[in-house]
């Protein structure tokens, strides 16, 4: 698929156009084309206004162009390729059945673009570009970084990387164990966060610890079984919350590695936090204390 302007219309939900664009509901297929898809006018504006170097090619439908006239413009001036198609034209576009998808149970079109659809050059993962990204982080005031190890759900990786975006983080670095961000599901989830802070892939867990411990921030993990409560814990104020897999949560090795452990009181019966929660909790306690001056 290219991204010419002199390229035909696409007049057909099942021209090979839309089954390229389709396709990219699985990782493979992601990795083979070096693409990703960005679904609704909010993410296509995020990525068109903080990260248009990554834009391909914009496709909307007439009237999802006159409701939000400043996409075709933000695509122009980043100049990208804008093409006008039929709503049936998008809806095919965003399929994702089959083996390779990353919703393999899913049938037919999972939710509506709201008329707007953009392509994107995938970043490759990058277990270099991780350590790095946290050297580069200025040593003379607070940080906040957030890990995701093992977390597999592309919808979880998308809303986690929202949270962390709501709460001022500074970086996001996911191990190349956890599910890809660049995942439809993980894309819509993200509601353009994807694109408004530094999102590393691929990283390798055992670097983490000591590539942090080197830029002076402090790795703090979450355990039920922690002695020190979140809310009575000394947080530091360059701190990287590390999140586990959503069924286990993180591995002993992580846990031990951890200069710090916290837990989360719970009040009721219920067992546990779901990892969202749990980073949610933690995230703006951080931004809470660093507001307040504590």
């Amino acid at each position: 698929m290219t991204e010419r302007p002199d390229q035909p219309p696409i007049t057909s939900p099942r021209s090979e156009r839309v089954r390229t664009v389709a396709a990219l509901a699985g990782r493979s297929a992601r990795r083979k084309q070096h693409r990703f898809r960005i679904e609704g006018p909010q993410a296509v504006r995020s990525l068109l206004t903080h990260r248009p170097e990554l834009a391909l090619e914009l496709l909307t439908t007439a009237r999802a162009a006159t409701d939000h006239p400043d996409l075709p413009d933000l695509a122009a001036a980043a100049g990208i390729a804008v093409h006008e198609v039929e709503d049936r034209i998008l809806r095919a576009m965003v399929r994702e059945t089959g083996p390779e998808s990353d919703a393999p149970h899913a049938t037919g079109a999972l939710v509506s673009p709201q008329g707007v659809l953009a392509v994107g050059s995938l970043p490759a993962p990058d277990a270099a570009g991780a350590v790095t990204a946290i050297g580069d982080l200025p040593s003379n005031r607070p940080a906040t970084v957030v890990v995701l190890h093992e977390v597999r759900d592309p919808g979880n990786v998308g809303t986690l990387i929202r949270t962390a975006d709501a709460a001022g983080a500074d970086l996001v670095v996911l191990t190349r164990t956890s599910a890809d961000p660049y995942a439809p599901k993980a894309v819509r989830a993200s509601a353009g966060s994807l694109f408004h802070l530094p999102v590393i892939t691929g990283a390798e867990s055992a670097e983490l610890l000591p590539i942090l411990a080197a830029s002076d921030i402090t790795a703090v993990a979450t355990s039920g079984y922690a002695p020190t409560e979140l809310f009575t814990a000394d947080l530091p104020e360059r701190i990287a919350w590390i999140l586990g897999n959503e069924a286990h949560g993180l591995d002993e090795d992580t846990l031990a590695a951890a200069p710090l452990a916290v837990r989360i009181p719970l009040a009721g019966h219920a067992e546990s936090l779901n990892v969202h929660t749990a980073a949610t909790v933690c995230l703006f306690e951080t931004l809470r204390r660093r507001r307040a001056g504590a």
